[in-house]
């Protein structure tokens, strides 16, 4: 594996965001109800402890894994500056460098959950634009 590109990745937790709170009224496709909905149906129904602050879940949160170690590859994160998870994935950006591993932010300040989803939005092309940027920076290092 080059590299992961991990568009505005799923994450949560137990404690509430503040862009979880104060975005849940304006992000189209991101709710609390929605998000908790659909951890509880990927939590295992008979594991005790398993809960939004698990390691899978919140993999920059208080059981997280140590990743310092590991040989983990280069990784670009997106956020939407109107995603209600905005706060979880640039933890995992942050948790990421504080792990010594090369990672990347890009941020559309102005888009929300899925934008990319569509493509007559400007920021679509311009995401695909960075991915291309960043996977063919990946292939160079490689040829080196």
């Amino acid at each position: 594996i080059l590299g992961v590109v991990a568009i505005q990745p799923f994450f949560g937790g137990e404690e509430r965001t503040k862009s979880e709170l104060e975005l849940v009224k304006i992000d189209p496709l991101v709710s609390i109800e929605r998000t908790d909905r659909l951890w509880k149906a990927f939590f295992p129904p008979d594991v005790v402890g398993f809960d939004r602050d698990h390691e899978v879940v919140n993999v920059s949160g208080p059981k997280a894994s140590d990743i310092s170690k590991l040989d983990f590859p280069s990784t670009m994160v997106v956020v939407g500056g109107f995603d209600s998870l905005k706060d979880w994935q640039r933890r995992y950006y942050q948790w990421l460098k504080s792990s010594g591993k090369d990672a990347h932010l890009v941020e559309y300040s102005n888009m929300a959950h899925a934008f990319y989803i569509f493509p007559e939005l400007p920021e679509s092309r311009q995401l695909i634009e960075e991915i291309n940027k960043f996977i063919g920076n990946q292939v160079a290092k490689v040829k080196e």
